[in-house]
């Protein structure tokens, strides 16, 4: 009933992707309701009959990392009150990282703290709203192939090779770890990933997610030719073909890749944070018990 009387709210401080949908969309909603139920789950705060606030995590690649993708509150005591639940009910599920992308600027970000949450990397937005491209090829000894599931460790040791130690320490320093991690794609999103080899060993990835028209760019690479990189980012404009916007995560470690998309006529829109909370899991204390003869 709180969802049908909703009532305009602020604007969500929670950004999981480069875009943002609305938690009342069709494809959110049927999140909780369909046999995905438990991907999913969500908080609000009552106000007279309407709903206040809210919160809505939902889990990742593993039950045991979610990601806070939606927060919406008129203050810091809301929020708070808001993350807290969230934090609450993760314990008791056997959660153990929570994540959430905020913007930069956001002015729940004191809020974000005092409910635990740590600031581990910073990103770039970048939107590109230019006519479509044509993949050209790539110099040798480079070429790029779809992802398999033969790539997953090489994957590991790429991102192991490419993302500073306290991102890791964040993100995982295991492969089990960065797996559970990693985004779960969403319906009705389409994804394509590709793996870019070079000098025998697998030297980038690049993934294409396209939703509702617009499109998005995730790019990983060792530190490679300019024009490598940049033949990567044209490759994943040419799979965006016709969509508009397109947006490309850009980490603030990965300055090579920020001066290739700003080549390719991306212009940057926005700064975020990556927040990560460790979540505290109740152990079971051993006990003695009486012996039986």
């Amino acid at each position: 009933s709180y969802i049908l009387s909703a009532q305009p709210m602020p604007p969500n401080q929670a950004r999981a992707g480069a875009g943002s949908r609305s938690l009342f969309s069709p494809e959110v909603f049927m999140e909780h309701w369909l046999p995905l139920a438990g991907r999913r789950h969500s908080w609000v705060w009552p106000q007279g009959g309407v709903l206040g606030g809210l919160a809505s995590a939902r889990s990742l690649t593993t039950p045991t990392a979610w990601q806070v993708d939606y927060l919406q509150a008129g203050g810091d005591d809301l929020c708070t009150a808001l993350l807290e639940a969230v934090v609450n009910a993760a314990a008791r599920r056997g959660v153990r990282r929570l994540f959430l992308k905020m913007p930069a600027d956001s002015p729940l970000a004191e809020a974000v703290r005092l409910a635990g949450f740590t600031c581990y990397s910073r990103a770039a937005i970048y939107r590109y709203g230019g006519e479509p491209v044509q993949a050209t090829a790539l110099p040798g000894p480079y070429s790029l192939r779809p992802g398999s599931h033969d790539d997953y460790y090489g994957l590991f040791e790429l991102y192991s090779a490419c993302v500073p130690q306290p991102v890791r320490n964040a993100e995982g320093l295991t492969l089990d770890e960065w797996h559970a991690s990693r985004e779960r794609g969403r319906w009705p999103e389409q994804r394509g990933e590709f793996v870019l080899h070079g000098q025998d060993k697998l030297s980038g990835w690049l993934r294409v997610t396209t939703a509702r028209g617009s499109g998005c760019l995730e790019i990983m690479c060792r530190q490679v030719e300019d024009d490598v990189l940049a033949g990567l980012v044209r490759y994943g404009l040419a799979c965006l073909h016709g969509r508009n916007p397109v947006r490309c995560v850009v980490p603030a470690y990965q300055t090579q890749l920020a001066a290739a998309v700003e080549s390719a006529g991306f212009e940057k829109a926005r700064e975020c944070e990556d927040c990560v909370k460790q979540v505290a899991i109740k152990v079971k204390e051993p006990q003695f018990i009486p012996m039986r003869a």
